[in-house]
C-alpha cells in the first residue's frame, strides 16, 4: 500500500498578525499533485491540522476544502488524529458527512472505529484505537493514539513515568495485529531524540517525551509534533515536520512529506520536497540609512523579513514609516549600542526578561514553551542573582 505521510499543517496560525493562508492553500494545492502523481492510497494526517483550539472560520473553511480536494472525492484514504494544538470536537465535527469521503477523524485515544465502507476504502474490522483496511486488494492494520496528554488518555502518570505508559500502550496497540499484514502506528509526540538525548529530555519542561526504544516494531511509524523533518530508522520511525516556515529557526531545514510503500517486514520511504512559498527571513544593518536602504532593496522580494538594525540613537517616527513602506517587513528590531565603562555592548528590544527567556526556550526546543515551575526558578534564578550582585 502507497502511503503519504503529512502533519502539523497549522492553519490559520499567523506570523507577527500576517495571514498565512495563501501559503497554506498552495501547499494544498501541491500536496493534491503529489496524491495523484505518487498514486497514494492512503494519507497519514499526524495531528496540529490547526493552531488554535478555536480555530478562525478561514482556517475552518480550508481544512473541510483541504480533505475533500486530497480525498480525491473518496478515491483516496485520510486517517487523522489530533495534535495538541487541536480541538477534536473541531475536527470531528464533519465526521458523517468525512465518512463518504474516505476519511476516518479520531477524537480520543483508543476509540474503536465503525466498521464499513469509507469512501473506496474498507474498515473490515477495529480495535481500540486500531482499524484494519483494505483497498484495492491490499490489506494494512494501522494503530492511532492522539496526543496523549492525561486528557486524551483519562488517566494519570502519578505512579508511572509518561515514557513507561506510552510504551506499553503502544505495544499493545500493535499487538492487535495477529494478522500476517503491515502494521502501521500513528502519534502525535515527542520523540527524546527530537529534543536532545537523555533523561531530561523524557520530562522537559513537564511537557513529557518517549524514548525511541520505547516505540514497537512497526513497518511504518508516522509521528506527528516536531516540525523538522527526522527519521528514527531503527524502528522505521520518521516525523516529515511542518508544511511551511512558521518561525525564522525553520529556515535552516528543507520541508517535505514522505511517500511510504508498505509491504509486510518491508518499507520503502520517498521524500516528497515542498516549496517554499514565502520563506522567513532575518537581516541585519547598521545604522537607520542602512535599514531604509535594505527595505526598498527587498521591497519586491517575496519574504517574511525580521529586519535587526544596529544604532547608536533611536530611530525616528521618519525613519520607521520608510522601512515599513516595504509591507513584508515583519519587525524591526533595534539594537541599541550604549557605550559603557568596560566597553560592554548590551541589545535591548520591547521584551520582558520573562517573554525573552519563553522565545528562547521555545526556539531551543522547536517549539516546546515552558511550564510555569521552570518559567519561575529561572525569575528566582535571576533575581538572586541580582541581589547577589546589590550585596
Amino acid at each position: 500500500m502507497r502511503v503519504l505521510h503529512t502533519s502539523d499543517w497549522h492553519l490559520g496560525k499567523k506570523l507577527e498578525g500576517q495571514s498565512r493562508i495563501l501559503e497554506q492553500k498552495l501547499f494544498i494545492d501541491a500536496l493534491e499533485k503529489t496524491v495523484k502523481n505518487e498514486k497514494i492510497d492512503l494519507i497519514l494526517l499526524a495531528g496540529d491540522i490547526y493552531d488554535t483550539y478555536n480555530p478562525s472560520a478561514e482556517a475552518e473553511k480550508l481544512f473541510f476544502d483541504s480533505i475533500k480536494q486530497l480525498s480525491l472525492n473518496g478515491d483516496v484514504g485520510i486517517i487523522i488524529i489530533p495534535g495538541n494544538h487541536d480541538n477534536p470536537q473541531r475536527l470531528t465535527a464533519i465526521s458523517h458527512l468525512a465518512k463518504d469521503y474516505g476519511v476516518i477523524i479520531y477524537d480520543k485515544a483508543f476509540q474503536q472505529i465503525t466498521v464499513g465502507k469509507y469512501g473506496t476504502m474498507n474498515i473490515y474490522s477495529s480495535v481500540p484505537g486500531g482499524i484494519f483496511i483494505e483497498k484495492n486488494n491490499e490489506k494494512v492494520y494501522i494503530y492511532n493514539l492522539p496526543f496523549p496528554s492525561e486528557a486524551i488518555l483519562n488517566e494519570t502518570f502519578d505512579n508511572k513515568k509518561f515514557n513507561v505508559r506510552i510504551r506499553e500502550i503502544l505495544a499493545e496497540g500493535a499487538s492487535y495485529n495477529q494478522e500476517d499484514i503491515p502494521t502501521i502506528l500513528m502519534t502525535h509526540i515527542y520523540v527524546a531524540g527530537s529534543m536532545g538525548e537523555g533523561e531530561v529530555a523524557l520530562e522537559l519542561g513537564g511537557s513529557r517525551a518517549i524514548a525511541i526504544s520505547d516505540l514497537p516494531h512497526a513497518e511504518y511509524i508516522a509521528l506527528g509534533h516536531v516540525h523538522k523533518p527526522m527519521s528514527f530508522i531503527s524502528k522505521n520511525a520518521y516525523y516529515c515536520g511542518s508544511p511551511i516556515e512558521y518561525r525564522v529557526t525553520e529556515n535552516k531545514f528543507d520541508k517535505k512529506v514522505f511517500v511510504v510503500d508498505i509491504l509486510k517486514n518491508s518499507t520503502k520511504v520517498k521524500e516528497i520536497p515542498l516549496e517554499n512559498y514565502k520563506p522567513i527571513r532575518e537581516y541585519t544593518v547598521s545604522g537607520a540609512d542602512a535599514a531604509i536602504d535594505k527595505s526598498l532593496e527587498l521591497i519586491d522580494v517575496n519574504e517574511w523579513i525580521y529586519l535587526n538594525v544596529e544604532l547608536k540613537e533611536p530611530l525616528t517616527n521618519s525613519a520607521i514609516r520608510k522601512i515599513k513602506n516595504n509591507k513584508n517587513i515583519l519587525e524591526i528590531i533595534p539594537i541599541v549600542k550604549e557605550e559603557t565603562k568596560d566597553s560592554e555592548v548590551t541589545n535591548y528590544n520591547e521584551q520582558t526578561i520573562e517573554e525573552a527567556f519563553i522565545e528562547f526556550y521555545k526556539e531551543e526546543t522547536m517549539g516546546l514553551g515552558p511550564n510555569e515551575n521552570i518559567t519561575k526558578l529561572f525569575l528566582e534564578l535571576l533575581e538572586e542573582g541580582e541581589n547577589n550582585e546589590t550585596n
